[in-house]
């Protein structure tokens, strides 16, 4: 079996998250309808670094893919793109160790863009737009809260049971921000991020910049003294900006 790591960028707007189901098209499902059209009668797995959601999108996202073939790595680069949905490109193939885990990086780095000006139809796809002026400043102290080592299932999409499953104690390395012609731009930092967490901590943010909680209900609902809140951000604004090893 021969080896190698995928360097993928898509649009996730038309595609129900990375990973794979039944009767919905994901990326990790049309990367293997690709390598089934290419290398037909191939056996080969994918693994993806970063389960990103429905609507969310990467410009960095990795996966560690085997076959069964060596191929010609350009060529085949090429024919796997020829093959691919629009939204959807491989940057790179590079042939790796059997032994290098894909997902067991130093560093994710997301980011989650807010336009504050008018929408535009041609840039809708990346951005949130909200439809009420935010705080900013509330919005900043809000997410510098959640910066550093928490139980983050408060603040994410997981059920109960699934607790017993997937770490829910993450660190959260660091949340900045950056403002540029009216685009809000927030970047975190950290090895890993569990479902909808990103999206969760934004949401509850905007909801505190709009006054609609206090601080102190993120801090309990952040320190697992009150339940889940039900606010989420859309899921246009997120990107998986850069995987590091």
């Amino acid at each position: 079996m021969y080896y190698y790591l995928f360097t993928i960028q898509y649009d996730g707007t038309d595609f129900c998250g990375w990973a794979k189901q039944k009767n919905q098209s994901t990326i990790q499902g049309e990367l293997e309808s690709a390598i089934s059209r290419v290398a037909r009668n191939s056996i080969f797995r994918i693994v993806g670094a970063s389960k990103t959601d429905s609507g969310v999108h990467a410009q960095d996202q990795k996966a560690w893919v085997e076959l069964n073939f060596k191929p010609n790595v350009q060529g085949f680069l090429n024919a796997l793109n020829r093959s691919l949905p629009l939204g959807i490109k491989i940057l790179n193939v590079k042939e790796i160790a059997k032994d290098f885990r894909v997902r067991n990086c130093k560093e994710k780095t997301y980011e989650y863009k807010i336009n504050l000006g008018e929408n535009n139809v041609f840039e809708n796809r990346y951005y949130f737009s909200p439809n009420n002026k935010l705080d900013l400043f509330k919005l900043k102290e809000a997410l510098n809260i959640f910066i550093g080592t928490y139980d983050f299932y408060n603040f994410s999409g997981l059920k109960i049971e699934e607790k017993e499953l997937i770490e829910t104690k993450r660190t959260i390395n660091s949340i900045e921000t950056n403002l540029e012609k009216d685009i809000f731009t927030i970047t975190f930092k950290a090895k890993g991020f569990i479902r909808y967490q990103i999206r969760m901590i934004v949401g509850a943010s905007i909801a505190y910049s709009l006054n609609k909680i206090n601080f102190k209900k993120i801090e309990n609902v952040l320190n697992m003294r009150e339940e889940k809140m039900p606010f989420i951000a859309n899921p246009e604004g997120l990107i998986l900006k850069k995987i590091d090893y």
